[in-house]
């Protein structure tokens, strides 16, 4: 049963609506709602759980007859919250908690079921995050999502009960075309091919690489290699950008990531190069899919930090505009390798990159 009319709850003074747990302290029969309290991780399944509040643990620690005083108090009934701390000094065994024994118990058990059945949604160009959220509520409408939240970079991001609603979710949201759904996996790696001459057949680079080096052997390799981008070189050559399977770049790495093309050997190397939103100079986004474009906000040079496209920026001043918006060091470019900002997202990639070795 709920709370009495007039019991509000001591966090945001409102009464019982009976959408959620109300806890009741045993001894000063106070309490309030389990989610404005943060013990939303209990696993009893009344609408009213009985606890012991901190004050109140202390006052009846301090009592001689404290295990007494408590089964008296529930009439000798386990209380309907997650098993006690097991049996200290002065604390009570299976028959209450105090507040910050059930707080450290529920953040543990949350830790551990963090990232669990997670699915990341984005959609494929621009588009506010809250009609997308709109879209995929009503495209698995027929799943319980347990939880979802916004990203800082415009995504959603859901939590399923089970790997299977995970996993057949994001075919659904695959089939539709519009929205791109991962599970948080792992990055596959990307590799620069350092000083490939101009002369070598772009198109049939990514086969000359397989019969040269010999990675036949790997099943599908075909389909685990791609061109993602090229940028001139020293000496009119070019460096191409390649994505592919970690399974491919530790093939790789065992040759002392080297890898021989026609017309000689050339070097690879990790590339980690964060994708950085020219509008409004985040990470992890591009600038046609930027929300502030969407917004209508004005753009900032990468090279200045003004409000002007950096493309048309006439400036000799260098200046980033994160580091000035973090209070930092700001006399360099939002790419520059001194930029701790730039050089922390780098990082990051390299952690979340499944490099197979």
């Amino acid at each position: 049963m709920g709370s009495p009319v007039d019991e509000l709850c001591l966090v945001c003074h409102e009464r019982d609506d009976g959408k959620v747990k109300w806890l009741k302290c045993l001894k000063c029969k106070l309490g309030g709602h389990s989610t404005c309290m943060r013990m939303t991780g209990l696993k009893s399944n009344a609408s009213e759980v009985n606890w012991v509040c901190d004050p109140c643990a202390l006052v009846i620690k301090s009592e001689v007859h404290l295990r007494e005083e408590i089964n008296v108090m529930t009439d000798g009934v386990t209380l309907a919250v997650e098993e006690a701390v097991s049996a200290q000094s002065g604390q009570v065994e299976k028959d209450g908690m105090n507040w910050a024994e059930v707080v450290s118990r529920c953040r543990k058990r949350k830790r551990t079921q963090k990232n669990k059945n997670l699915l990341i949604i984005k959609a494929k160009g621009s588009k506010k995050a809250v009609d997308m959220k709109k879209e995929v509520e009503e495209l698995l409408s027929d799943v319980q999502i347990m939880d979802s939240k916004f990203t800082n970079k415009g995504n959603i991001v859901i939590n399923l009960e089970s790997e299977e609603k995970r996993n057949a979710a994001q075919n659904k949201l695959h089939e539709v075309g519009n929205l791109i759904a991962s599970n948080g996996k792992r990055w596959d790696p990307k590799i620069m091919v350092c000083n490939v001459a101009r002369n070598e057949d772009k198109e049939s680079l990514i086969e000359e690489i397989i019969v040269r080096n010999n990675l036949e052997s790997i099943d599908g390799v075909m389909n685990k290699m791609k061109i993602v981008s090229e940028r001139p070189a020293a000496g009119g050559t070019v460096h191409y950008v390649l994505k592919c399977d970690p399974e491919v770049r530790a093939r790789i790495h065992g040759m002392n990531d080297k890898l021989k093309l026609k017309w000689g050997v050339h070097q690879v190397y990790d590339h980690y190069f964060p994708l950085l939103c020219y509008h409004c100079l985040k990470f992890g986004h591009k600038s046609d899919s930027c929300q502030c474009k969407v917004i209508g906000h004005a753009p900032h040079c990468y090279k200045c930090a003004g409000q002007h496209e950096g493309r048309s920026c006439q400036s000799d001043v260098r200046k980033c505009f994160n580091c000035a918006a973090s209070k930092c060091q700001s006399e360099h470019s939002v790419s520059s390798l001194s930029c701790p900002i730039f050089t922390s997202e780098v990082n990051r990639i390299r952690l979340n990159t499944n490099h197979g070795f």
